[in-house]
């Protein structure tokens, strides 16, 4: 009898199956608008089109659901699972049911992913990574990790804690460590209340000392903008240089060509 459909194999198979089909996670069929703020819009996809009115909290947010945030406005989306996803301003948020992507088309969010759900799949315009139980922030073309670490398709290289991704103009990805003082900067990371999943070594971080909201989040000073850059990699102060006084090298005189008086007058008085 062929090993294959032995009762042992095919119990096997379906442990296999049962645990892969766990490691997937429940698919992201709807999510709950938990707080807004300011001006943000619920849109449906309908066909080429789409709809939107005001988004209110308690609003389920599915797969052909979208949410536009304006400036100076935020919302928080939660997942039956316990992800949980706050978008930033100006910022166009979707995500895709049963493959469990979040999807950015614009702007910026942050994200909780609960440990042992499956993790997911962040989708950029310029990145997309697997992710599992982690917390992180995204923008166009970054991603930042917080707490446990994403995986960059197709490439396969890792993004741990405390390190950031991000496409360059042209085309390559730069993986580096960002200021882990800074990591908590920005309205999103305490809207609605403290983000879960940060570990509770980080809790205690002067949190409100850090008003410069210099990170994603903030719409004229993104991380991928210069003064983003700068906010997590600040260009190093230069050390004064004395300056060494320099000689004064001396001009020679120019000298003063010689001229003969002028002979003297005649006198008309005087006989030869």
């Amino acid at each position: 009898m062929s090993h294959r459909n032995s009762p042992a194999f095919l119990a096997a198979s379906l442990v296999l199956v049962l645990a892969g089909s766990a490691w997937a996670g429940t698919p992201y069929t709807q999510a709950t608008v938990t707080r807004t703020e300011n001006k943000v819009s619920y849109g449906t996809i309908k066909g080429d089109r789409s709809d939107t009115r005001p988004a209110e909290p308690q609003d389920v947010v599915k797969a052909m659901n979208f949410l536009l945030s304006e400036s100076d406005s935020r919302a928080e989306l939660k997942y039956d699972d316990g992800t949980i996803v706050r978008i930033g301003q100006n910022t166009i948020f979707s995500f895709e049911a049963n493959s469990r992507t979040l999807n950015l088309k614009k702007g910026t969010f942050v994200f909780f992913i609960p440990k042992g759900q499956g993790g997911g799949t962040i989708k950029t315009p310029s990145l997309t990574a697997a992710i599992t139980g982690t917390v992180g922030k995204v923008s166009d073309n970054i991603i930042a990790i917080l707490e446990g670490e994403v995986v960059l398709k197709p490439s396969g290289d890792v993004v741990h804690a405390g390190e950031f991704a991000r496409r360059n103009p042209d085309g390559t990805i730069t993986i580096a460590k960002f200021d882990p003082l800074k990591m908590f900067d920005g309205k999103l990371m305490t809207f609605n209340g403290p983000l879960p999943g940060i570990p509770e070594a980080m809790l205690g971080l002067p949190l409100l000392d850090m008003k410069d909201l210099g990170d994603i989040e903030s719409r004229d000073r993104v991380i991928n903008s210069p003064s983003g850059i700068n906010h997590f990699f600040p260009q190093p102060t230069p050390r004064p240089v004395r300056a060494t006084p320099v000689p004064a090298t001396p001009v020679p005189a120019t000298p003063v060509p010689y001229s003969p008086p002028p002979p003297p007058p005649l006198d008309s008085g005087c006989c030869l």
